[in-house]
């Protein structure tokens, strides 16, 4: 090709056709311009294409991980043997029985070990930190974007720092109780009861009843956090799968 177009200039030149000559130069060049720009637009194409192949990958494991999170955080709040909406009724269900000044009774025991009970929840993060490793503009719909940024930063901050002031507590005034008046009876492998020592005792004990109080008051707005945070993974897997199609 190279050749041909030479040629035509070599004839052009001896055969004196100087106009000619320059308008066959200006449309080689225009030639390679357009052949320049196609070629780049095909590279754009290709180089958007990556992209978004890359955008899909990254969103996938997103999705993997708000599934897992999201079981997770149901886990922590209602199946787990001790849950958090069983701790809350523990309480609440001991505070009753001992201001009531009620029998002791063996269901009581499940109760007392419940009330110990809090855990905090497991954040899978892996496509939220492969995203922040390639940026985040590679995220091109900017609401979503600031969705999946605020979850991952803002909603888990505030989840773990919730579960950190439950964990504080728990050491700070429950805990000593725990050890100091109960036994611990293992039912089987897999489930334990918290058999109180002097079960009288704990209904003249108002501070351990004003602890309980106080515990109560920390667990319930956990339960909020957290059923506020699992609606927005919730919501946040299907604006991306959405977002998908």
């Amino acid at each position: 090709m190279l050749k041909f177009f030479r040629h035509i200039r070599r004839s052009l030149i001896q055969e004196n056709e100087m106009g000619k000559y320059f308008k066959y130069a200006i449309g080689e060049i225009l030639l390679v311009v357009i052949g320049i720009l196609i070629a780049l637009q095909i590279n754009n194409w290709n180089e958007e294409k990556k992209a978004r192949d890359k955008e899909r990958q990254v969103l996938t494991e997103i999705i993997s991980d708000l599934e897992y999170t999201v079981l997770d955080l149901d886990r922590v709040i209602n199946t787990r043997t001790n849950n958090l909406k069983r701790t809350i009724n523990s309480i609440q269900t001991i505070i009753t029985t001992l201001e009531k000044d009620d029998p002791y009774h063996d269901s009581l025991a499940y109760h007392f070990r419940a009330v110990n009970a809090y855990d905090n929840i497991d954040f899978k993060t892996s496509g939220y930190e492969s995203l922040i490793s390639i940026g985040t503009d590679l995220i091109q719909n900017p609401e979503l974007r600031s969705a999946i940024g605020k979850f991952h930063t803002s909603s888990a901050n505030s989840t773990e720092g919730a579960f950190q002031e439950v964990h504080l507590d728990f050491y700070s005034y429950m805990i000593d109780y725990y050890r100091k008046n109960f036994n611990t009876v293992f039912v089987n492998e897999t489930l334990d009861k918290l058999v109180p020592i002097d079960f009288e005792a704990l209904k003249n004990d108002k501070e351990y009843i004003q602890s309980l109080k106080t515990w109560l008051g920390v667990n319930i707005p956990y339960l909020e956090i957290l059923n506020s945070t699992k609606e927005e993974a919730e919501q946040l897997k299907k604006d991306i799968e959405d977002y998908l199609k």
